[in-house]
């Protein structure tokens, strides 16, 4: 397997075939990171988190959980899980958000990461909008979605296998907020040997 690190606030992109496995690493812990996934026979096809948590009746997922596409297909599955919380609930965080929001103008957020990073394997960047957000802890309360500061701890990793083959972009969340306990950090991912790995930095 080979291992890259995402820097802070930068994304990383891949191909995986069905059946083969990837991982997701928060380095220093309480970082999230925001993932994409897209059929490779046709990228319109793409995760849908709110499919997903129509066919679950979870809005977060964890070991054994599966993720859904656009036409109710599996496309990833959770096989290992250190975490145990992952956000099916907001967007991507971008420009917008991160001035608006964070007080962090001119900034790029996950889903510009997202996009740039997989751009060569051919992905529309408006195909780019719903994202699992790997060690986000958002909280629902009376019909209130609450961002809480990650569980995650140094180390904990997400172990992911491809159920189909599949375009993967994961980014290591921008947002110096509670989202990421205050402070940003760099995300590992671990793919198959071989692999090319697209990067926006």
């Amino acid at each position: 397997m080979l291992e890259r690190r995402i820097p802070e606030k930068r994304g990383a992109a891949f191909e995986v075939t069905a059946g083969e496995t990837f991982d997701v690493t928060d380095v220093a812990g309480q970082q999230v990171a925001d993932l994409v996934a897209f059929a490779a026979e046709d990228p319109t096809e793409r995760l849908s988190t709110k499919y997903t948590y129509r066919r679950s009746g979870r809005v977060s997922v964890t070991t054994d959980d599966t993720l859904y596409t656009t036409e109710g297909d599996p496309i990833l599955t959770i096989t290992a899980d250190d975490c145990g919380d992952h956000d099916l609930l907001y967007g991507p965080c971008n420009e917008w958000i991160l001035a608006d929001y964070y007080d962090q103008p001119e900034a790029n957020g996950c889903r510009e990461n997202l996009s740039e990073a997989i751009a060569p394997l051919g992905v529309d960047p408006a195909l780019v909008l719903e994202t699992l957000n790997i060690f986000m802890r958002a909280t629902v309360t009376d019909g209130r979605i609450d961002i809480r500061e990650p569980q995650s701890a140094p180390g904990d990793t997400v172990r992911f296998r491809a159920d189909r083959d599949c375009y993967v972009a994961v980014s290591a969340c921008a947002g110096e907020s509670t989202v990421n306990a205050g402070d940003t950090g760099p995300i590992d991912v671990t793919v198959p040997d071989g692999t090319d790995v697209h990067t926006n930095w």
